[in-house]
């Protein structure tokens, strides 16, 4: 079985380069935004690519140390990678070897709080497990100068207003109960936005068909992309929609959201089902957009839930309602067209009598 070895970007710059003039050169090299560095700095350090072709790892990791920064090379085992709070920020993941070479070089301590990947519950380091001698990080070189280190802000990042990912412990949003929103919640809080909307529908209906998309586009767009990240209805169900990482979507995302739903509408409402078999709880218009609807204690800053929030009461009241309200329809839909067929006929049986 051949081996997997881990590039480690360590979130330091080599002797002789300052983070100032470092960080722009690697955002260029790794052909990012500089945005999307910053996150990927808030984690380090960090595994950035992994493969079992050593040859392409040192070439990449010789790429970055040209533009000043600094990579490691390890060779995981079967051990879990983790994530290590450092200066109270989780960063990682990395491998196992890499965070037990540095509380042996004494540069984290040995309570240092870890967690698995994919886990919760943050632990002190300890004692490693026992392990083959030869998975060592292959590079044992000191870290640069703690003055070259590059050093995260306390308080959790934000980058134009979007709350920067992974420092919880997670990079990219994954499934679970607990964490996406289910199809039941998602209906609740729509049918409440229909409700909600239904007034401005009302006044603006001297536009017809533009005026309620208008409407509708302006209040979920500008809630979804609001601090709130959520609608009214999403809000009082304790829903809210994010991006990949958990983070605030912009309003251009939260626009393309809205109008990729009408896709649903035309697939008979397929799409919107979806979000009940889909792995993280997405429905159509979601994957064309890459968002999610989560629960609101789901934080980029913080832990993963590991328990999922009972529906509301009234949720399950406005559900219940659905099916009343949709028999309603269909027998209003047959009922109106023959009563009105049927006061036709009276009238004209009146008039010829006369």
């Amino acid at each position: 079985m051949a081996e997997s070895y881990a590039l480690v970007l360590t979130g330091e710059v080599l002797p002789g380069f300052t983070p100032d003039a470092v960080w722009p050169q690697l955002a260029a090299y790794f052909r990012m935004e500089p945005q999307k560095l910053t996150q990927l700095l808030a984690r380090a350090p960090r595994v950035v690519k992994q493969g079992d072709d050593l040859g392409k790892l040192q070439s990449l990791q010789e790429g970055i140390a040209q533009t000043g920064a600094k990579a490691e090379i390890c060779l995981p085992d079967s051990r879990p990678q983790l994530y290590a709070l450092i200066d109270g920020t989780p960063r990682g993941p990395v491998p196992y070897a890499l965070v037990e070479q540095r509380v042996k070089q004494g540069l984290w301590a040995a309570s240092v709080s870890v967690v698995e990947a994919g886990a919760t519950d943050w632990k002190p380091f300890g004692p490693p497990p026992a392990a083959p001698a030869a998975l060592q990080p292959l590079d044992d070189a000191t870290p640069a100068a703690p003055a070259n280190r590059w050093a995260p802000p306390q308080a959790p990042l934000r980058v134009e207003g979007n709350t920067l990912a992974g420092t919880g412990g997670w990079t990219d949003l994954p499934a679970g109960a607990a964490i996406h929103a289910g199809f039941w919640r998602r209906v609740a809080a729509r049918i409440l936005d229909a409700l909600i909307l239904w007034i401005p529908s009302m006044v603006l209906g001297f536009l017809p068909f533009i005026g309620p998309i208008i409407a509708a586009w302006l209040y979920f767009s500008l809630m979804e992309c609001s601090s709130w990240q959520a609608t009214l209805g999403k809000r009082a169900m304790g829903i809210k929609v994010t991006d990949e990482h958990g983070g605030r979507i912009s309003f251009g995302r939260a626009t393309g959201r809205y109008f990729a739903g009408f896709l649903s509408y035309i697939i008979l409402l397929v799409g919107y089902m979806m979000a009940g078999w889909t792995g993280r709880k997405q429905a159509l218009h979601d994957m064309i957009a890459s968002t999610f609807v989560v629960f609101n204690a789901v934080e980029p800053s913080q832990p993963l839930p590991a328990e999922r929030p009972p529906m509301p009461w009234y949720g399950w009241v406005l559900n219940l309602l659905l099916p009343l309200v949709a028999v309603i329809g269909i027998v209003a839909a047959v009922s109106l067209p023959a009563y009105q067929d049927y006061v036709k006929r009276a009238q004209q049986h009146q008039s010829q009598q006369k």
